[in-house]
């Protein structure tokens, strides 16, 4: 391959300007690639969250065309009057693919971010900073290699941060039931009886078009409503995020991704899954669940409704995304590995080693929350839960 040139996207105007460019390597990354990477996920971060500032996009191209996706942004991380500067990945959530990169080159393209990175950023006193990475990523791997490679100085910090559970599935439903067990098996069958006993009318839905808005709305309160119970705030408490996620299903919609399905109990909506259905992943983003019918077990009811279909369209696997709460693995006992990557070049008169910029980030994170009194209570309360759950459940985790 002839030398590879990276070039920096620095504003809205240029990221919209490499649209065609941004789709033509997504076609060409088919199982390489995650809802995360897509340009649509990327611009409604931007408008949503970013609104344009700091956006250091790396574009990686040959003679011909783009060949590699790396979306970064500035962002700073103070405590008190002092302050670290990172480029991180734009809006990951989860499965940090790190960038999109034509697969037959993604070792050059490693490189060439790597000699770009140290060149026009690290040495300039800027962190990398990537979060929420499979640990297994072969990308991962080459983009360490390429940075040591680049010259004196370069260190990195790695630690484990998450487990993501996710079920391989099999061809048929009943395959899968065996996978979960007997016991489990019997559960849910007495929560579905019990549910049509006491409830008749139970009904599963998908939107599209214009029934999404409504049924985002649902999603919406039946999750406010549940970290409310705990005394935390909730993902959606802020207008940002909830018009993040209106636009992101609109999107997902159209690009005829989106698996947003609800669960109705006697006219009342109980459960909300909002899903991405991608390469034969099912994502499973956001979900919310009416504690009033918590006793029949709704939420994994709804789940069972959502591997049916989803397998009947050939998804071979349902990833729950990053966190180890026990309720994932009454389907599977399988998971990833997320670690935390922070990259340093120890240069200037007081560098800060990778290690001590790791754990200023932690804490300015932690800090950046702004936690009250009674969500730091009720976060110490779900911890010890979901610790005693693991360990009744005997998971390594």
């Amino acid at each position: 391959m002839t030398h590879l040139q990276v070039r920096v996207l620095d504003s809205i105007r240029q990221l919209d300007g490499e649209v065609d460019e941004w789709r033509a390597l997504w076609e060409r990354c088919i199982d390489a690639r995650s809802p995360f990477l897509s340009f649509e996920w990327i611009r409604a971060w931007v408008e949503h969250y970013g609104q344009g500032e700091g956006l250091h996009v790396l574009i990686v191209q040959d003679e011909h065309r783009v060949v590699g996706i790396m979306p970064l942004v500035r962002r700073r991380w103070s405590i008190g009057p002092l302050a670290l500067h990172t480029l991180e990945t734009i809006g990951t959530q989860s499965r940090n693919r790190i960038a999109l990169v034509q697969p037959d080159v993604s070792r050059e393209v490693a490189r060439a971010i790597a000699d770009h990175l140290c060149s026009a950023a690290l040495s300039r006193g800027l962190y990398l900073r990537l979060s929420l990475v499979p640990a297994e990523l072969p990308l991962l791997s080459a983009l360490k290699e390429s940075l040591t490679a680049t010259g004196p100085g370069v260190r990195w910090c790695e630690r484990t941060v998450s487990q993501a559970p996710y079920v391989p599935l099999p061809a048929f439903w009943e395959d899968l039931l065996v996978v979960v067990g007997r016991r489990r098996r019997k559960v849910l069958g007495r929560a579905q009886r019990r549910l049509e006993r006491d409830h008749h009318d139970v009904v599963f839905d998908r939107s599209s078009g214009d029934s999404i808005q409504a049924v985002m709305n649902e999603l919406y309160r039946l999750h406010q409503a549940r970290w409310s119970e705990v005394g935390m705030r909730g993902l959606f408490r802020d207008e940002p995020s909830r018009a993040f996620h209106n636009r992101i299903a609109r999107d997902l919609d159209r690009l005829g991704w989106l698996r947003l399905s609800s669960m109705k109990v006697s006219g009342r909506t109980a459960s909300v899954h909002l899903a991405v259905v991608l390469d034969g992943v099912a994502y499973l983003l956001r979900s919310g669940r009416e504690s009033q019918f918590s006793e029949y077990s709704v939420g994994h009811l709804h789940g069972m409704q959502l591997f049916r279909e989803v397998m009947t369209v050939g998804v071979r696997e349902v990833d729950f995304l990053r966190g180890a709460e026990p309720y994932k693995f009454y389907w599977t006992r399988t998971y990833r590995t997320y670690v935390e990557l922070v990259v340093s070049r120890c240069t200037g008169p007081m560098p800060i080693p990778a290690s001590a910029a790791y754990l200023w980030l932690r804490i300015a994170l932690f800090l950046s929350h702004r936690h009250t009194p009674r969500e730091l209570y009720g976060i110490l309360r779900i911890r010890r839960w979901e610790a005693q759950e693991r360990r009744r459940m005997e998971l390594d985790v």
